[in-house]
């Protein structure tokens, strides 16, 4: 049988207060996707970041195909605050509209479902409307394995 996966992580939120389950079942869900010797198709719905978009059955785990929508966000890191606020630059003095437009820049730029098709991230940005046409021509082509 065919895995289909649906896509909305915003990423793994591992804590102290989790006990390191959060991680434990990410890394189960992993080996059970790169294990799997059945046609593998993911669509994208709205988000998927850091190590939960790997997890998720992504190209780089074997997934046969990957659609996504196009006002999917789809990157390693959700926000680029992170990465300027630790760098000690602006951002790591002030919460203020110079970081909220670096972030969006940012976003605008890296995190789209267009940047990840570019990249080799999704096959095919799909409209919504679109998506069980394409997901039953993903089975269809994948029947034969």
């Amino acid at each position: 049988m065919p895995l289909v996966v649906f896509v909305d992580t915003p990423g793994f939120l591992p804590g102290k207060s989790r006990g390191g389950r959060v991680i434990r079942h990410g890394a189960s869900l992993l080996r059970a996707f790169a294990g799997a010797s059945v046609p593998k198709v993911t669509l994208v719905l709205r988000k998927a970041f850091g190590g939960a978009a790997i997890t998720m059955n992504s190209k780089d785990l074997g997934a046969d195909v990957v659609f996504s929508w196009p006002g999917a966000q789809i990157g390693i890191m959700p926000r680029a605050r992170r990465s300027a606020s630790s760098t000690g630059g602006a951002c790591a003095k002030t919460r203020a509209s110079p970081c909220d437009d670096l972030a969006d820049a940012y976003s605008a730029e890296h995190l789209t479902a267009e940047a990840a098709a570019a990249s080799g991230w999704v096959d095919e940005v799909i409209a919504p409307e679109d998506s069980r046409a394409s997901l039953a021509w993903a089975l269809r082509s994948l029947s034969g394995r």
